[in-house]
């Protein structure tokens, strides 16, 4: 089965008004909710090192991010505009569980600002749903997908599969002669609600909108790898129905 990756990406946010600390907690908090396997954010099945506490409160949360800020490569002082890195292997709780297939990663880069600042998250999915015992579905990865959005209001929401590869145009303002389009498309596609409104979709696709005008567009309830022609061409027409509102 295809790697799956749930991607967040927002701009740039002062610390004074992020929030940054009582998100993280809040998040951290609530993704146990969604499978076990967040009940634990770990260093590696080695040493079994608790990167991330679960539950996470605010001050201890306020403390990982000052312990895990971005530093200058000389001299290594602080670089508040960098943002900090917060991360952590899940594996479920004690004894856990580290099958690869079960195990999941996600990667924070949280509270970057100023001219090039800018935040992201990767949630790296488990090949399989530990407490289902099979791979994720949309109708699952949605509400999650929601959780996420209502805490950290991303520009640009997604899930990814490993072998997607971003739609690029000709631009010789940008380095190797041409850039990404965004927003990107992926096997479910968040669209804010200005880009939802102006969107047309093809008849195959699964379009849920939010109450705030945004949209969560899916291709299919269940992943399909490389090798899948009806799951790329159902991929590729969504990408040419959505070009006309990317930039």
């Amino acid at each position: 089965m295809p790697i799956l990756n749930l991607d967040l990406y927002w701009g740039s946010r002062h610390p004074t008004t992020a929030d940054d600390a009582s998100r993280l907690s809040r998040f951290v908090n609530g993704l146990p909710d969604f499978d076990p396997v967040y009940r634990s954010w770990l260093d590696s099945p080695d040493a079994k090192r608790e990167t991330v506490p679960v539950p996470l409160g605010e001050t201890k949360a306020k403390q990982l991010l000052a312990e895990n800020i971005a530093r200058y490569d000389y001299p290594p002082d602080p670089w508040p505009e960098g943002g900090s890195y917060i991360w952590g292997g899940h594996a479920g709780p004690p004894p856990y569980d580290f099958r690869d297939t079960s195990v999941a990663v996600t990667r924070c880069y949280i509270g970057g600002y100023g001219k090039y600042g800018g935040s992201h998250i990767r949630m790296g999915l488990s090949d399989v749903r530990p407490s289902m015992g099979r791979p994720w579905r949309t109708s699952e990865l949605t509400p999650l997908m929601k959780f996420a959005r209502e805490i950290w209001q991303p520009g640009q929401m997604r899930v990814t599969f490993s072998f997607s590869n971003p739609q690029k145009i000709p631009d010789p303002t940008w380095a190797g002669g041409e850039r990404t389009l965004e927003p990107r498309i992926g096997w479910i596609t968040y669209l804010p609600p200005n880009l939802a409104a102006r969107a047309k979709y093809p008849a195959d696709v699964d379009v849920e909108a939010l109450a705030d005008g945004a949209a969560l567009v899916t291709l299919c309830e269940e992943p399909f790898g490389k090798g899948d022609a009806a799951g790329l061409a159902r991929l590729h027409a969504l990408e040419a129905a959505l070009r006309p509102i990317q930039s």
